[in-house]
């Protein structure tokens, strides 16, 4: 009788397969318990070693014993002639098959019950988490677990090397970074101090840390030296230091063997938790590492030539090593920076289609890779698949618990786009607490402050953009000083970012806007050469705003942002037919939720209501105006006030107060927005009842006194002695008409 066979009578095989899914299952149900139970993590671990040892014992005894009428009895003292063992197989079969079904059950209910409500969990811990850091991290008491790397010094014969010898300390301070207690400041504040004399102590007193890594880096032909030395800023006392001589093509060992030196140095000190240091992510190809760091140092600059040049030396990269995955990972973040609105102009169909396979490729190639992560989220995020964002966002935090720009995206996500303006507050602040030179950081945060009216923290941080991004820090500052109705204010601070540069696209935008606001209507459509649809319609040019919109999704259809302009060109010009289905299908996918500047903002709720209500959908209508009544409430816990010209929350709120019936109060909020220097649009068909109010007559003289104002104030400064002649100009006939108002 063959060994086979006689393992088949025996039911050994049947065992296995019973035994390998009672194991799985009895795992995924371990990986559940132990944090919704709060166990310690050597608890799955123990589950899985018992699993592992359990399974020869089990295949022995299925061979060795077998179960008869009179109970378990060794194999060999059982008559093959009354042997049950084909009944037994048959009763290990419906085992199997029960056990599979609760598998394919507890499969169904992890995926689709447990994993959302999971998910919020992990968010609402990474939030605690990233809160704790913060705090700890804060000025007022530096953390001990605490490091800065600067950049590392080019001392390479032709000085040429500043992009090897900045990958080098980025590099160093990745891996140092992926360290869960150590709190390390991430490249944009650390290298921040390139090239300037300024002492350690001072570096770490701005930067919140106790320790600074600094070295230098000499590059000639094939051969490097790398010197390097860890200090103790408050008592400037050396703690270690290294020289290492090494040829080229072992670059990546250099690195481990620094990042591990380092470690051991502040590992008993600090009284780290490390087991051993995490490595270097190794590129195949030494011309294709030498290009991945030309390509991140471009990238940084975050401009749109550097960022295009980042691209190319990417694409470098991986023509020299195709399974480089920092470099897919780095190159899918690089193209989606070129969108219009970011850094450049390519549509989000275009930018997706680019950027996708790559974010895909560098996951593939390393799952535990947090840029991977971070490039996956950054796409769904783009592609508004929002929750699935976070959740790799999340992941990459995971990884690498220093990851201030994850931080930064994710507050943008649970701020603007979700509407949890409480969570996405503490993200952004968290992520200026851990790169407190980064201009989004700062920019973002600022931001969140002027909404919360704390103007004495929000001045402070605009002044850190003044030396470093003299671009954002105009923006900030229109901003800042606009805030009370000094529309004009806004106008001149994006005309000194336009001279910064010119080229910007983001600039137009704004400015375009503005001109519209106070009553510049050749000017606003001047600036940019293709004017937004919202523009359009706060000129009172209905049909071209829905062309423009049109034309505007024809060119990316994929664009969420191209739909919602679509539809509310739509509602706004009264095609309330068209629009409907695009308003609805806006309204579905944002789960219900409106938000200050996501997928469904107040003003495709109000248009939305406005269409339901033509329609006789009354109820269907009210639906709408408790969003907008949910979200104000948000905004009021999160201590939003919003007292700026694109966001009032009086004005929401009494938006919702006039809609529900309660028109006395509703006007007297929305008059009082108005008053605080809100800009409400009036050349919307789906606000039309609303402007036919005897009271908001009143609410509209004012508006307009302020616009007036306003563009005397901005024509009074460019018409005597325009100070942005370089790059921009009145347009034909507008200071004659000034003047000629003067002078009446």
């Amino acid at each position: 009788m063959s060994i086979f066979r006689e393992l088949k009578r025996r039911n050994v095989f049947k065992v296995a397969v019973a035994y390998l899914i009672v194991g799985w299952l009895l795992l995924q149900i371990s990986d559940t318990l132990v944090p919704a139970l709060r166990l310690p993590g050597w608890f799955h671990s123990a589950v899985a070693f018992f699993v592992i040892i359990g399974f020869p014992i089990a295949l022995i005894f299925a061979w060795a014993f077998e179960i008869t009428p009179e109970g378990l009895k060794k194999e060999k003292d059982v008559d093959r002639s009354v042997s049950i063992t084909h009944i037994t197989g048959r009763k290990i079969d419906y085992v199997i098959i029960a056990v599979l079904i609760l598998a394919l059950g507890f499969f169904a209910f992890d995926k689709f019950v447990l994993d959302p409500s999971r998910d919020a969990e992990l968010v609402q811990a990474t939030t605690a988490e990233v809160l704790e850091r913060a705090t700890k991290s804060g000025k007022s008491e530096i953390s001990e677990k605490s490091i800065a790397v600067l950049a590392f010094t080019d001392l390479s014969p032709d000085g040429d090397q500043e992009y090897f010898s900045d990958g080098i300390s980025e590099e160093i301070l990745n891996v140092l970074a992926r360290i869960p207690d150590l709190h390390v400041t991430s490249r944009s504040s650390s290298f921040t101090f390139k090239g300037k004399r300024v002492d350690i102590p001072t570096i770490a007193e701005q930067l919140g840390v106790a320790h600074i890594l600094e070295g230098s880096v000499r590059k000639a032909g094939m051969r490097i030296r790398i010197a390097a030395q860890l200090i103790d800023a408050r008592t400037d006392k050396h703690l270690w230091s290294g020289i290492y001589d090494r040829e080229l093509d072992d670059i990546f060992a250099v690195q481990d063997e620094i990042s591990a030196a380092i470690v051991e140095a502040l590992k008993n000190r600090l009284g780290l938790q490390v087991e051993s240091p995490p490595k270097a992510i190794a590129a195949q190809n030494t011309e294709a590492y030498d290009a991945y760091l030309r390509g991140r140092h471009l990238v940084v600059q975050r401009t749109r030539a550097t960022i295009e040049g980042s691209i190319r030396e990417l694409e470098k990269a991986l023509a020299l090593d195709p399974e480089y995955a920092l470099a897919h990972a780095e190159l899918a973040i690089a193209t989606l920076l070129l969108r219009r609105g970011q850094y450049g102009g390519l549509t989000i169909t275009d930018a997706i289609a680019r950027a996708a396979p790559h974010a895909d490729k560098a996951l593939a190639l390393e799952p535990t890779l947090a840029e991977a992560h971070a490039a996956t989220g950054f796409v769904l995020w783009v592609q508004g698949n929002l929750e699935e964002a976070l959740t790799q966002f999340r992941l990459a935090i995971q990884i690498n618990p220093n990851y201030a720009i994850v931080y930064n995206w994710m507050g943008i996500v649970l701020d603007a786009d979700l509407g949890r303006y409480a969570e996405g507050f503490a993200m952004k602040e968290a992520a200026l607490r851990l790169d407190p030179l980064s201009i989004p950081a700062i920019f973002n945060y600022l931001g969140a402050l002027i909404e919360r009216n704390r103007l004495d923290e929000a001045n402070r941080e605009q002044e850190k953009l003044a030396s470093i991004a003299p671009r954002f820090y105009a923006s900030a500052k229109g901003l800042r000083t606009s805030l009370g109705g000094k529309w004009a204010d806004a106008v001149l601070a994006e005309l000194d970012g336009l001279q910064i540069n010119p080229e910007s696209a983001w600039s137009r935008d704004n400015l375009t806007r503005q001109f519209a606001m106070i009553g510049l209507e050749q000017e606003a459509l001047a600036i940019s050469n293709a004017p937004l649809p919202e523009v359009l319609s706060m000129l009172g040019r209905p049909a071209e705003a829905v062309t423009t919109a049109e034309a505007l999704l024809a060119k990316d259809p994929i664009s969420l942002a191209a739909h919602r302009r679509l539809g509310l060109a739509l509602a706004g010009a009264g095609d309330y037919a068209r629009a409907q289905p695009i308003l609805e299908e806006m309204w579905r996918r944002s789960g219900g939720w409106v938000t200050s500047y996501g997928l469904f903002r107040n003003s495709s709720a109000v248009a939305l209501i406005a269409i339901r209500r033509a329609a006789g959908d009354e109820s269907e209508a009210n639906e709408l105006v408790v969003a907008i009544a949910d979200n104000v409430r948000r905004y009021r816990e999160a201590k939003i006030i919003g007292d700026n010209i694109s966001l009032n929350v009086d004005y929401e709120e009494g938006l919702v107060a006039y809609l529900a019936g309660e028109r006395e109060k509703g006007f007297a909020l929305i008059d009082q927005s108005v008053e605080d220097g809100f800009f409400i649009p009036q050349k919307e068909v789906y606000l039309q009842e609303l402007y036919d109010e005897p009271a908001f007559a009143p609410i509209k003289a004012k508006q307009e006194a302020r616009m007036a104002r306003e563009r005397e104030r901005f024509l009074s400064i460019v018409c005597t002695d325009n100070p942005y002649a370089v790059v921009w100009q009145p347009s034909q006939g507008t200071c004659q008409r000034f003047a000629a108002a003067g002078r009446n």
